[in-house]
């Protein structure tokens, strides 16, 4: 009769190497494109500028988020800058993306868009 379970082999214990301390600061790149730099790209500018919805449901596919998560989540353009900085390992913080979200949202939507574009991610 032959063996059903192979023989037991004994467990090796690897030790696992540690994280680096502080892995956010790995984040060095900056953004390719200013927050001014909306009319770099004309038809990006005017898409944002006419249909504001369209142009946000376009960004959220780029990034592979739900296109309801633009009403569903209050002030989704933050989380959705929050994303693009760490996939990009783009510098900066929660409260500047909120700032910025909440003050200059055009200039900000235009910016993310152009800095997908410049990465090949449409």
């Amino acid at each position: 009769m032959s063996q059903i379970y192979p023989q037991q082999v004994p467990y090796v214990t690897i030790q696992q190497p540690m994280p680096s301390a502080d892995p956010f600061r790995t984040y060095k790149n900056e953004w390719h494109t200013g927050l001014c730099s909306c009319t770099d790209d004309w038809s990006q500018c005017c898409y944002a500028y006419f249909c504001w919805c369209c142009f946000m449901g376009s960004l959220a596919d780029s990034i592979d988020e739900s296109k309801w998560s633009c009403l569903c989540v209050p002030n989704a353009l933050a989380v959705y800058r929050m994303k693009v900085r760490s996939i990009l390992h783009i510098r900066g913080g929660a409260c500047d993306d909120y700032c910025t979200t909440a003050f200059c949202s055009f200039c900000v939507g235009v910016q993310m868009r152009n800095e997908l574009k410049h990465h090949g991610i449409n």
